[in-house]
């Protein structure tokens, strides 16, 4: 009798870890656990500024166009004074430029002025002489007429006002070339130093319609997180003013154990439950996976005190969800 009973005691006892084996086999979730996290934006500015008036303080909730700072570039006047002392230097080369080119033109009208005065009078010398010499001639009546013409032609004086005539022609066609291509560069529109000016003239007009007070605003619905200004104090570029969030968490991120890595890819979906309200759950999708295996965070170890490594995974899930920041959840996928 004992021995019957002792053959139903262990085939109970198979049956029931042949259940078990059967269940896991057919239960093939993956379990592990992660925290909400707000998508966080850091407010900055790319030129350095003074601070006059923070709206705001720190877990203050805001609405998106909601005043945040006033804000003035403290590098915008430096900035106006080097426009307007590169102006005043440009101006002042130019003017120098200006003037001597305004000499060089006036010299060359006079050069020209003077070389035409001087080889016009040695041409009208000598058309005079010629002048004379032929009155002189003609005076001489044992001259033929034939001879009196074939002498002019080898006259010295006409090859002289031909030579004179012809230096008459090229110092003009040289000197009026040189005041040609000096009008030319000094009444250029595109000159160079001109354009400069032109450039920084529309700087100091843009900086000073930047020198009036700014004013930061809320990008979206949330919270805001850290103020890391204070005011009347000067802020280098680039650096944060404010933390921003939104005001639900929209992420999740997640740490799977090594063992389990494979067991998770992109656009898997992910059951989200709040570890200490069992009755909040949001569905949610994986949208990366971490390039390295990371220490767990002992808040969501199994065992606190026991070092354990895995992969960060980032999943997301609707804005609408009633989870907070930070909270703990666990993590289900389903295979």
């Amino acid at each position: 009798m004992k021995k019957f009973n002792l053959i139903y005691i262990v085939a109970f006892l198979l049956f029931i870890l042949l259940a078990i084996s059967i269940f896991m086999k057919l239960d093939n979730s993956v379990t592990f656990y992660g925290f909400a996290e707000n998508k966080e934006t850091e407010i900055n500015m790319e030129n350095p500024i003074e601070i006059k008036k923070i709206h705001i303080t720190t877990g203050q909730k805001v609405k998106k166009g909601d005043v945040l700072l006033d804000v003035v570039s403290s590098s915008l006047p430096i900035k106006i004074s080097n426009a307007i002392y590169s102006i005043e230097e440009l101006q002042t080369k130019y003017n120098l430029w200006k003037t001597d080119l305004d000499w060089r033109i006036s010299q060359y009208t006079i050069e020209l002025t003077n070389k035409t005065m001087q080889i016009q009078y040695e041409i009208d010398q000598l058309n005079a002489e010629l002048e004379k010499n032929k009155k002189l001639i003609e005076q001489v009546k044992s001259i033929s007429n034939g001879q009196k013409e074939k002498g002019s032609l080898k006259n010295p004086i006409h090859l002289k006002i031909k030579a004179l005539n012809d230096e008459l022609s090229n110092t003009k066609k040289i000197i009026s070339t040189e005041l040609n291509n000096l009008k030319s560069e000094r009444f250029a529109s595109n000159n160079p130093l001109l354009s400069r000016i032109k450039i920084l003239e529309d700087e100091l007009e843009y900086f000073k319609t930047k020198l009036e007070r700014q004013t930061i605003f809320a990008p979206s619905d949330g919270l805001i997180g850290n103020v890391h200004c204070k005011e009347d104090e000067k802020i280098p570029s680039f650096n944060p003013l404010i933390t921003f969030y939104e005001e639900r968490p929209t992420l999740v991120i997640g740490y799977i154990h090594e063992e389990l890595l494979l067991k998770v890819n992109i656009k898997d979906s992910i059951d989200v439950f709040s570890s200490s309200r069992p009755n909040i759950q949001k569905m949610g999708v994986v949208k990366n996976l971490g390039s390295r295996i990371v220490e767990i965070p002992p808040r969501i170890r199994k065992i606190k005190e026991l070092k354990t490594f895995g992969r960060e995974i980032i999943i997301e899930i609707p804005p609408e969800n009633p989870f907070l920041q930070k909270e703990k959840v666990i993590l289900t996928l389903k295979q």
